[in-house]
């Protein structure tokens, strides 16, 4: 208990005994009764022993005097100190309840406490009993460390066999894919070429039944021819007999003639009979001279239809030949092999606060000729001449055109802008025909008749994929045409047309070039679709003030094509 606590209690107590404390008259002793004075037993003896007992009495009553003032006095001090301990108790009271308020609070803090020490308890209980089972799980996990590291050990040779085992598979699996992607390429050339082959089977079946049909009249005409031919073969026959007996006849005459001398007396017959036989030679050889004459028309006749036979021929091997596609295969292993590498190094101001920056590029394409003029044509995208995002502030440009069958590099001497802008021609300045002989290079050119097939071979330069897809000409502007487009092509890993890629007729020309996902630019009639004004001179002659004008509005005017172009 509190010391102070234990204070209050003690004066409380005490207060309480003097408050409740009763002044008994003991047994036996006397009473004094109606002013009767009581002496004591003490003055008695004092007055016997020869004392007053005036003077006993009058020194008893100053005695009793002075104690009833002392006794009064006391009894005030009394009072005081009885209300100042009652007021002093009624503030104990206060503060006992108070105490006696906060001692059931802290009761109720105690039991509560208890309640929490007896949990406490039960919990520490619970983790002394968790503790000797993790100890005992603990002595069993080392127990079994020791067969744990043997399977460690062996799960981690398994690990490396398996990690093994795992890249071999990847290595088999890359071969599989690459053989079976092979052999989808093959397979797809195969269909395509099946179909392909297919088709012209028809047209050639087409073809041939015609051919079947003119060859037949022509038989029919020939077998006449022969029988003239025949018959005229009989007729020289017959003039070789005539002409033999003429030849007899004439040798008779010379033995005549050399007889003359011995048989004068015949010659006028003999001679009449040589002017007679002479005569029906002379008959004889003019109708062989007219036979012969026929057989030289006839000839010529004959020979006349077997050339007009042939052109005819040819002219069909040509239409035939016109029909007839090439494989997906063919058509990218021509690019392949034929494909040479533009190469564009410009300056330009493009580096930190407008700084002075040398950049390089390159991309693949073909050359094309059309009749003496060789070109090639490019996408200006990522090229010094873009217009998209933003055109470049060029310094200067120089290029070249190279590859593994040119001899030399080609020297870009100028580029023109087409009416769409975003194509570049790149005239080449040599002599196609020449560079055909002069090389294995093979040029592509432009086709003749683009829509004979409904169907392109599309050519990514850059990564060097390639498909086949469907197209046709834009219905309203024919400088293009609509190339078909996959939207989710990103997701089921198939060949999808993008900008820049070329895209080939199943003849093996360029078609056009993508000038995005959708369209592509058509390479027809060329010449007339240069932008006016936009020959720009590459090398020392470049002029960088009017590229740069130029490509400033360029760029405006291709916000004027159709949005479906753009």
């Amino acid at each position: 208990m509190n010391r102070s606590l234990l204070l209050v209690v003690c004066d409380f107590l005490l207060l309480s005994i003097l408050a409740l404390a009763r002044f008994d008259v003991p047994e036996g002793a006397t009473i004094a009764q109606d002013n009767q004075k009581v002496v004591s037993n003490a003055v008695i003896e004092r007055i016997s022993d020869g004392e007053s007992y005036d003077d006993v009495v009058a020194e008893l009553e100053a005695t009793n005097e002075t104690l009833l003032e002392n006794l009064s006095s006391d009894k005030d001090a009394l009072v005081l100190q009885k209300e100042e301990l009652e007021a002093q108790i009624l503030q104990r009271q206060k503060e006992l309840e108070a105490k006696e308020e906060e001692i059931a609070s802290r009761d109720q803090v105690i039991a509560g406490n208890e309640a929490a020490i007896a949990q406490a308890q039960k919990d520490a209980t619970e983790l002394s009993r968790q503790r000797e089972e993790i100890a005992k799980k603990r002595e069993e996990l080392l127990q079994s460390n020791a067969a744990s590291k043997r399977e460690l050990e062996l799960l981690a040779k398994n690990l490396e066999d398996a990690k093994k085992k795992q890249e071999e598979l990847s290595a088999l699996k890359e071969k599989k894919e690459k053989e079976a992607q092979s052999m989808r390429v093959e397979l797809a050339a195969t269909v395509e070429k099946a179909k392909a082959e297919e088709k012209a089977a028809e047209e050639a079946k087409a073809l041939l039944m015609d051919e079947k049909k003119r060859s037949d009249a022509l038989v029919a005409s020939t077998a006449k021819i022969d029988q003239k031919i025949d018959n005229l073969n009989q007729g020289l026959e017959g003039v070789g007999k005539d002409l033999r007996v003429v030849g007899e006849g004439l040798a008779g005459v010379g033995d005549r003639i050399t007889t003359v001398t011995k048989e004068v007396s015949s010659v006028k017959e003999d001679m009449t009979k040589v002017g007679q036989e002479v005569s029906g030679v002379k008959a004889t050889v003019a109708e062989v001279s007219e036979e012969v004459s026929g057989v030289g028309s006839k000839v010529e006749s004959i020979k006349k239809e077997v050339e007009e036979t042939a052109a005819v021929q040819k002219k069909n091997f040509e239409k035939l030949n016109e029909r007839q596609k090439q494989s997906l295969n063919e058509i990218f292993t021509k690019y392949e092999q034929n494909k040479v590498k533009l190469t564009l190094e410009f300056n330009h101001k493009g580096g930190f606060l407008g700084a002075e920056k040398t950049e390089k590029f390159s991309m693949d394409s073909i050359i094309l000729a059309d009749g003496s003029f060789a070109y090639t044509l490019v996408h200006a995208k990522d090229s010094p001449f873009r217009l998209k995002p933003r055109p470049r502030t060029l310094i200067s440009v120089k290029g070249q055109i190279s590859g593994d069958k040119l001899k030399s590099p080609i020297q870009i001497r100028e580029i023109a802008f087409m009416d769409d802008p975003r194509i570049i021609i790149i005239p080449l300045y040599l002599d196609p025909q020449k560079l055909v002989e002069t090389t294995d290079l093979e040029i592509f050119s432009a086709p003749q008749n683009p829509y004979l097939f409904s169907e392109a071979v599309v050519v990514d330069s850059k990564e060097g994929r390639f498909g086949q897809t469907n197209f046709v000409r834009d219905e309203k502007d024919s400088r293009y045409i609509k190339v078909e487009h996959s939207n989710f092509a990103f997701l089921t890993g198939k060949f999808d047309p993008a900008k820049s890629d070329l895209v080939f007729s199943q003849k093996g020309e360029l078609l056009g070039i993508m000038v995005n996902n959708n369209y592509a630019f058509h390479v027809k009639n060329l010449g007339n679709r240069l932008h006016t004004g936009s020959r720009t001179v590459l090398g020392n002659a470049f002029e960088p003030a009017k590229t740069n004008t130029l490509l400033s509005s360029l760029g405006k005017k291709l916000f004027g094509l159709q949005n479906k172009f753009r």
